[in-house]
């Protein structure tokens, strides 16, 4: 018998039984056994579905810990009083609730379901019934007139309209794919209408005359008539901001975003009183009511965040959009990337919402347009400026003229790749940390195609005695991947990849690409034209990057010695994790191409490295230590255009990494006090410090 065709007469046996009786109400029976006895007959592995019951049905019956995906049975609270959309309110109620509905939004944005948040705030799915146009005359003659109607069927009705209004505009902006839906945010209506029919200036204007009809009513006392402006006034900006964004229009941000502040800063040092129990607002938001939407799975219902939390929240978005306001009218890619490695190495709190994420993805190339105003050669043309000082124009004139391979220049191609990888890189600083890695790896593969292609390029073209152009790129392209691969070895710390027998191969792998990246530095620095390696802001700049690189070598070579002897693990297991946690190196496509890749990890160095590190009498952790500070201390940003407004933030972080060597101080000074050294007082803690450990207090 199958196992469908027996869980059937199963089912029939036990209704018959004394034990299970067919209910019509809500008392439900546990059918546990029935759906052992019946899988019997199954072999391990084996699944089992219906028309209506796929694996995405029944995955969705685990508990993962994760309030945006469990699901599970709750039955709504019968008890609850039932929510009437024309019950009159204070004008701090509406004050209440307008703050309460911010709350709902920016919870949406840290990646809950609009369900959880925005749609379990009631109004929005009763704007019919408080239409100022189909209220009776009567409900105006009767309010009280502390509490007048046109509170709630102007004033509140506004708010709730440009509320859906900034979701929508919002929602816009993340489907565009910069980020994932499920994995950042969650893009699910619920067949719920959010104001998409409403064009951005009738919305507007509907707020237009709520703050009007507030300035002018005498039933409302001065002090909520401000306090409700400020809020309407706050939510029409964002309407203005949010709808700017998406038509690109930049140039506008500053004024709104000043106004933002200044309504935010008024909001803060004025919070309305909560409602009292009795109170209808609270009445306003009920997180069971998305139950009863269309939805693929039900979910369980979400604390809001706290009204000082939502504020902090809104300001990160305001501030991340004046980032992005002055980034545009900045042309250099170098610029664009330090300030995103900056955001990934020195994360700031409520600026890596998923939204303004995808905001930056898009100012960065969006339908073929570079920064809103470039064609893609742009890309190229920075690219060797902004590494080797010359035009990229010059470079085509010098392929050209010495180019004499039997087939046509690959010129298109070598264009073609570093603006897809220049590009890829820069948007990737605006992933999420998981994604980016993953983006990191695949790169590589396409940096070292590159590299192969000008090494073979190199071979059909006539010498020259001066300037090689084409050989300059060579190190260039180099010095791009092993920044990759340093990138993916510090993202394993950040996202706490490690177990504690990785970080040690971790920190020599991460020494070993270093030193290869500051060779391809000074190789660079050294064929500069000599007034370039005197004044260029690539001079100035490659020198800071290798004074920085050298220290955190230096780091990195400090904690390989001292955490060496934690990897502890039999040699077989160590090359298993080896080969586990850098499988991007060894991919099959590398075999496709003559040229072996350069910076890839070796077993048999490590296990060498390891035994002479151990051996090593001469070597001091502490020294190492404090050569990086010194190196860090020493250094200062150079100036010039590469971190351009952001140069306070790169030497904060400069200064931030000074501290870690500080702290570091207390490591052993030779190998063989590192006998009797714990290791133990090392701790890892990447919302401390992202890549290094701290020294456990001894006390």
């Amino acid at each position: 018998m199958g196992v469908v065709a027996k869980l059937n007469t199963l089912y029939l046996d036990a209704v018959m039984d004394d034990g299970y009786q067919m209910l019509d109400n809500d008392n439900y029976e546990d059918v546990t056994a029935l759906f052992e006895q019946a899988s019997q007959d199954m072999q391990p592995g084996t699944l089992l579905f219906d028309k209506d019951f796929s694996l995405h049905e029944a995955m969705a019956a685990f508990e993962i810990g994760e309030p945006r995906f469990d699901s599970g049975l709750a039955l709504l609270d019968d008890s609850r009083p039932p929510f009437d959309p024309l019950a009159p309110l204070l004008p701090e109620e509406v004050c209440w609730i307008i703050d309460r509905t911010f709350s709902c939004e920016m919870a949406w944005h840290t990646g809950y379901t609009l369900s959880q948040t925005v749609f379990s705030f009631l109004y929005v799915h009763a704007l019919s019934d408080i239409d100022p146009d189909t209220i009776s005359q009567s409900r105006h003659r009767d309010s009280d007139r502390t509490r007048p109607i046109e509170l709630v069927s102007v004033a509140l009705r506004a708010s709730v309209l440009g509320l859906l209004k900034c979701c929508d505009l919002a929602w816009r902006e993340l489907i565009k794919g910069n980020v994932y839906d499920f994995e950042d945010w969650q893009s699910d209506k619920c067949d719920v209408p959010m104001s998409e029919t409403y064009p951005v200036s009738r919305i507007l204007g509907i707020l237009d005359e709520a703050c009007i009809w507030i300035r002018n009513s005498c039933r409302v006392r001065s002090t909520w008539r401000t306090a409700l402006s400020r809020r309407l006034v706050l939510r029409k900006t964002l309407v203005e901001l949010l709808s700017a964004l998406l038509s690109k229009d930049y140039f506008r941000f500053r004024p709104l975003i000043d106004t933002a502040r200044t309504m935010l800063q008024h909001l803060r040092a004025s919070p309305p009183p909560p409602p009292l129990p009795s109170s209808p607002a609270l009445r306003a938001f009920d997180p069971q009511f998305p139950r009863v939407l269309v939805s693929a799975l039900p979910l369980h219902p979400v604390q809001l965040p706290e009204q000082s939390k939502v504020w902090d929240m809104l300001a990160g978005l305001l501030d991340s959009l004046e980032q992005l306001s002055i980034l545009i009218e900045i042309p250099d890619l170098s610029t664009w990337d330090v300030v995103g490695t900056l955001r990934i190495w020195q994360p700031k709190p409520n600026q890596s919402l998923a939204f303004i994420r995808s905001a930056f993805q898009s100012a960065i190339y969006e339908n073929g347009i570079v920064l809103n105003k470039y064609l893609q050669k742009h890309v190229a043309d920075c690219f060797f400026m902004e590494a080797l000082q010359i035009s990229y124009d010059s470079f085509i004139s010098s392929f050209r003229t010495r180019w004499v391979g039997p087939d046509s220049l690959p010129l298109s191609h070598i264009e073609r790749t570093i603006t897809e990888l220049m590009v890829g890189r820069v948007k990737s600083h605006w992933y999420n940390p998981p994604r980016r890695r993953r983006y990191c790896m695949k790169s590589l593969f396409d940096w070292h195609e590159l590299y192969a292609l000008l090494t073979d390029v190199q071979k059909r073209l006539v010498p020259v005695s001066g300037v090689d152009v084409v050989a300059r790129l060579r190190p260039v392209v180099l010095m791009r991947r092993f920044e990759t691969i340093g990138e993916i070895i510090l993202s394993g710390f950040q996202l706490s990849l490690y177990s504690a027998n990785e970080r040690p191969l971790a920190y020599w792998y991460l020494a070993r690409v270093l030193e290869q990246h500051l060779a391809c530095l000074d190789e660079i620095i050294e064929v500069l034209p000599s007034k370039q390696r005197i004044y260029s802001i690539s001079r100035f700049e490659f020198q800071f990057r290798a004074r920085y690189l050298t220290a955190l070598q230096a780091l990195s070579l400090a904690l390989f010695a001292v955490t060496v002897k934690t990897m502890g693990s039999s040699l077989e297991r160590l090359r298993l994790n080896f080969l586990r946690r850098y499988k991007w190196a060894f991919v099959h496509e590398y075999e496709d191409i003559d040229i072996p890749p350069v910076g890839h990890p070796n077993f048999l160095t490590l296990t060498t490295n390891c035994r002479a590190i151990l051996q090593d009498k001469e070597f001091s952790p502490a020294e190492q230590v404090e050569l990086a500070e010194r190196l860090l201390t020493e250094s200062d940003t150079p100036p010039g255009r590469m971190a351009g407004p952001w140069t306070l933030d790169r030497m904060e972080f400069v200064s931030k990494m000074a501290g870690v060597c500080r702290d570091l101080k207390g490591l052993p000074k030779s190998m063989d006090s590192l006998q009797t050294w714990d290791v133990g007082q090392l701790v890892w803690d990447p919302d401390v410090q992202p890549w290094f450990p701290i020294m456990r207090n001894p006390s």
